[in-house]
């Protein structure tokens, strides 16, 4: 090769050059870096430790069918998924249910609980927590979801009804959906109401059942029947609605004694309904959820 040869070959390195230094800079002139200035799953401090008192269990229950669901199953004897089943978790040791193969860095955790911080943990990103996890699940970066979702979980239970969850304030005087209760029927006298515990009624009505049912005068079915006037009405009798054989089969009507047994454990009172639900432990909430359907009932009815 000669002069003349290394000349053109020098030539073309320096317009090479040249060219992609030009197209460099049109392009750092005409697009604006969006690089974010930091990483989306970053979480301030105030974030990695939580408290539920904005929980919204509804919410937290659509988080857990849509995010969750496909891998883990939620209901007192299941069977494991890809996941094991997250029924009474809460306080639970962690890796510790008999039947399923946790990773060696979740078993390190196994003199912990997963108790409320545990799962925030956890939950903001799994293989930060554990690192060899066999859960291939990025995480979950907005702290209200992972409130409502640990919320939903500690219901799974029956020995779990946290204050902090069901103590929520309430101001009667913005509540006008709510009817005053003062005259009391022959049947419901066994039961002293108060327009505190129809508030709390409600707020608790909202938290366990409201993802699935409808309360509204001529509302439509959603996933359960509209409960509007239930209480003293035929059992399974709302129309437009397709009950299970096993409410079909219930004679009577919706008496305060026959919803609370149904909402301590509907599978207990009609064996095969089609309602996938735990039941409430708590005696005092199922009497104000009731009262609560009881207020909605039509004023005559009182």
């Amino acid at each position: 090769m000669d002069s003349f040869d290394w000349n053109r070959l020098l030539a073309a390195c320096v317009f090479s050059a040249s060219v992609f230094a030009s197209a460099w800079g049109i392009g750092y002139l005409l697009i604006k870096d969006t690089t974010p200035i930091k990483s989306a799953l970053f979480l301030d401090n105030d974030d990695k430790k939580i408290n539920l008192a904005s929980a919204n269990i509804s919410k937290g229950k659509q988080i857990a069918a849509n995010q969750c669901g496909l891998c883990h199953s939620f209901n007192k004897d299941d069977s494991h998924k890809i996941g094991p089943y997250l029924y009474d978790i809460m306080d639970r040791h962690i890796a510790s249910v008999q039947g399923f193969n946790y990773s060696q860095s979740l078993k390190k955790h196994r003199k912990e609980q997963w108790d409320i911080q545990n799962l925030n943990q956890w939950l903001i990103r799994p293989s930060a927590f554990a690192s060899d996890t066999n859960m291939a699940y990025p995480g979950m970066p907005s702290k209200q979801d992972r409130i409502d979702l640990i919320a939903y979980l500690k219901t799974l239970s029956s020995n779990h009804q946290d204050k902090e969850i069901l103590s929520i304030q309430y101001d009667p005087a913005k509540s006008p959906d709510i009817q005053r209760v003062t005259n009391l029927s022959e049947k419901s006298k066994t039961t002293q109401i108060s327009e505190k515990n129809i508030v709390t009624g409600k707020q608790n009505f909202e938290h366990f059942c409201a993802v699935c049912h409808s309360v509204k005068p001529n509302g439509t079915h959603g996933l359960g029947p509209n409960l509007y006037d239930i209480v003293d009405k035929p059992i399974a009798s709302k129309g437009n609605y397709t009950y299970s054989k096993a409410l079909k089969a219930k004679q009577g009507d919706w008496t305060e004694s026959s919803l609370d047994q149904w909402l301590e454990n509907p599978e207990k009172w009609a064996p095969g309904n089609k309602m996938i639900y735990n039941g409430i432990a708590s005696l005092a909430v199922r009497k104000e959820i009731i009262l609560y359907l009881r207020s909605l009932s039509p004023q005559e009815n009182h």
